[in-house]
C-alpha cells in the first residue's frame, strides 16, 4: 500500500492585510465623525446655557435698579418699560428726578442687554399692586426656527425669552 501524505496548497494572501487597514480606518473615521457631532452639541449647549445665566443676570439688574428707586416705581415710573432705548440724562453726572432715573436705567439696562447678548432687549410690564414681570429677548440660532412659547405673541421664531415675576 502506498501512501501518500498530501500538502495543502499555499493559499495567496496578498492584500488581507490592506483590506483589514482600510476596514479600521473607515470605522476609526466614523467614531471621529461622531466625537465631533458631540463637540459641536456641547458648544451649541454651552452658548445656550450662557445666555440664560446672562438673561438671568441682567433681570436681576433692572430688578435692583428698580429697588434702588423705590420712588420711582411708587411714581409708575417702572410701569412699562418698552424694548427699546430711550435717550436719557447721566444721572451719574448729574441730579435727576425719580422719573430722570427710571430712564436711565432702562436706557443703561437695554443698551447692557444688547451688548451682552445676540439682538438682546428687555421690557418691564406692570405696576407696584400687581407685581413686574420682567421678559429678556434674543436671538439663538440653535432653536431651528421654533417660537419660544414664553415668548409673548408675535414674536419672530429664533427668539428666545426668558420672563421673570417681580415684586419689590
Amino acid at each position: 500500500m502506498n501512501h501518500t501524505i498530501s500538502l495543502p496548497s499555499k493559499v495567496s494572501n496578498h492584500g488581507f492585510s490592506l483590506l483589514e487597514v482600510l476596514v479600521t480606518i473607515l470605522l476609526v473615521s466614523f467614531g471621529l465623525l461622531g466625537m465631533a457631532a458631540l463637540v459641536v452639541s456641547g458648544v451649541r449647549s454651552n452658548n445656550v446655557a450662557y445666555y440664560r445665566s446672562v438673561a438671568s443676570k441682567q433681570t436681576e439688574d433692572i430688578a435692583d435698579r428698580m429697588r434702588a428707586n423705590i420712588a420711582g416705581v411708587t411714581a409708575g415710573a417702572y410701569d412699562a418699560l418698552t424694548e427699546n432705548i430711550p435717550s436719557s440724562v447721566d444721572c451719574m453726572a448729574s441730579v435727576c428726578s425719580e422719573f430722570q432715573i427710571a430712564t436711565y436705567d432702562h436706557a443703561q439696562w437695554n443698551t447692557a442687554n444688547s451688548l451682552l447678548l445676540p439682538d438682546g432687549r428687555g421690557s418691564v410690564i406692570g405696576n407696584l399692586a400687581a407685581g413686574y414681570s420682567i421678559t429678556l429677548m434674543w436671538t439663538e440660532k440653535e432653536m431651528n426656527n421654533e417660537a419660544d412659547q414664553n415668548c409673548p405673541g408675535g414674536t419672530t421664531t429664533n427668539t428666545r425669552c426668558f420672563v421673570t415675576r417681580f415684586a419689590p
